[in-house]
């Protein structure tokens, strides 16, 4: 089968990798002249290493394995920790790596017959029987199916009769970066009411750092560094460590948002990742469920063409759902600043049993994703 995917970005990739390895002729199509990271770091969660290593892509050696994962309050004071070596036992190991090199690792395994085409931007989606039609900045191309993985504002997606869809603003921007820091093998999240520092090893004693602040889309951001260590002040632990440490005004700047709800794609035209659901970084698993994506699309045109799009979004779609509504609940609930309402949370983390919490992140990390799409 003949598959064009729009865009180049981790879903994109991990979804030319496995498309292209089950014997489909795949025509990989981005915008930006060359392959390019988006952000900073990422976790990549067991679920997702075991996706990549199945598409040919190891993280042995890569990156920084994670031991634990804590989330503190402002002071540094422990609200929850669940144990990733524990997790690794039963599904693997969780990795803190730079989003350049897990982008580099997947543009590297791309094998040879993928065709790639740079500097293309999608201008019309045409679907006629069995056949779609793109129209690009440079011509027409067209194919037995689509994919398209090109972010949040998909170019796709708004040519669909599903419409550009409604998009969510989470009430909240983030500045990333990467700094010289050793955070040893502990992810740290702190809690500071309407502010929140996340600080993630990444390996030779570099940090991949997000700072989270409460704010109206588009509002003026900080102007200086003293600005932004005086918005991120008062932490204790690694993340008042991070913020001290901060040298330059963060590089990256955005508004958090969302697409309000899934949506699968039309006919022969398949959305994936950010495209078909885009969501807060509350879980760390927005990279992760594009990652899963492409392994399920990959499995549902086993099945050929026809009825593609309904096997794909049967097997992805509950699932998909409850991590964004989680994630969502999660940042809302990590912003909370009423006094009263912090300190019962607060009470409620630490007295939740380790072993709720790890059958709880358990359940999030084993993807399932064969026996999902043969229901």
């Amino acid at each position: 089968m003949k598959i064009v995917i729009v865009g180049a970005g981790i879903g994109g990739l991990s979804a030319a990798n496995a498309l292209a390895r089950d014997g489909h002729q795949v025509h990989l199509i981005e915008q930006a002249s060359e392959f390019t990271a988006a952000g900073a770091g990422i976790v990549l969660a067991p679920n997702a290493v075991q996706v990549l290593a199945s598409v040919g892509v190891s993280l042995a050696g890569e990156g920084q394995v994670l031991a634990s994962t804590q989330v503190t309050d402002r002071a540094g004071r422990l609200l929850t920790e669940l144990s990733a070596a524990r997790l690794a036992t039963a599904h693997g190991p969780s990795f803190g790596i730079t989003r350049a090199r897990v982008h580099q690792l997947l543009a590297q395994a791309l094998p040879s017959e993928v065709e790639v085409l740079f500097g293309a931007s999608i201008n019309s989606v045409e679907q006629r029987g069995s056949q779609v039609r793109l129209g690009w900045s440079g011509g027409k191309l067209s194919a037995d199916l689509v994919v398209a993985a090109d972010g949040l504002r998909s170019a796709v997606r708004s040519q669909l009769p599903t419409g550009p869809g409604a998009l969510r603003y989470s009430g909240t921007t983030c500045w990333r970066g990467l700094l010289d820091f050793d955070a040893g093998e502990v992810a740290t999240e702190a809690w500071g009411g309407r502010t929140r520092v996340g600080v993630v090893p990444v390996g030779e004693s570099r940090a991949y750092y997000y700072l989270v602040a409460t704010a109206e889309p588009d509002a003026p951001a900080p102007g200086s560094l003293a600005d932004f260590t005086e918005l991120f002040g008062g932490y204790g632990g690694a993340a008042g460590e991070l913020v001290t440490a901060l040298h330059q005004v963060p590089p990256l700047h955005h508004d958090l948002w969302e697409l309000d709800r899934p949506i699968w794609g039309a006919g022969r035209v398949l959305l994936l990742g950010d495209a078909a659901h885009s969501m807060t970084p509350n879980q760390g698993q927005g990279a992760v469920m594009a990652i899963e994506d492409a392994k399920a699309l990959m499995l549902s045109l086993r099945g050929g063409g026809d009825g593609a799009l309904e096997r794909y979004a049967s097997a992805r779609q509950y699932r998909v759902r409850k991590v964004q509504l989680d994630s969502r609940q999660i940042g809302e609930v990590a912003h909370w600043h009423n006094p009263l309402a912090v300190a019962v949370r607060n009470l409620g983390m630490r007295a939740v049993p380790k072993a709720a919490g790890a059958a709880t992140l358990s359940a999030l990390v084993r993807p399932g994703i064969e026996l999902a799409v043969a229901k």
